[in-house]
């Protein structure tokens, strides 16, 4: 006979399974309009706006640096690049390209980082 454990691993398992989406490509957690806002908490933290948000400020520096480090195969990296700088090259990509903000927020960092770091 089961234990009561494995028969509950089945169920949330089997629930898991049937309550997936099928095609869940259009799913992400952020896209180009949620890091704008985060990037411009950003920008005002870096001029020392005491009316920053500091949390935004932070999630979005470690949302580049998360997809930085965690897409480093898609674009040339030179050594030594600090996540401030890294930050300041996405957020002028952004600046540069409000048609995109509807996009992913990791394919906007990815073509930020790619443009200013080419794969040699």
């Amino acid at each position: 006979m089961k234990s009561i454990k494995q028969v509950s691993f089945l169920i949330v398992l089997a629930t898991m399974v049937l309550f997936t989406p099928l095609d869940s490509s259009a799913q992400y957690y952020y896209n180009g309009n949620d890091l704008v806002k985060m990037m411009r908490e950003y920008d005002k933290s870096e001029t020392g706006d005491s009316n920053a948000n500091y949390y935004d400020c932070g999630r979005y520096e470690g949302y580049v640096a998360g997809v930085s480090d965690a897409k480093r195969a898609f674009f040339g990296s030179p050594e030594n690049v600090t996540v401030g700088q890294t930050c300041s090259i996405v957020a002028k990509y952004l600046k540069e390209h409000p048609e995109k903000w509807n996009q992913p927020a990791d394919i906007l960092v990815i073509e930020a980082l790619q443009k200013a770091f080419p794969k040699r």
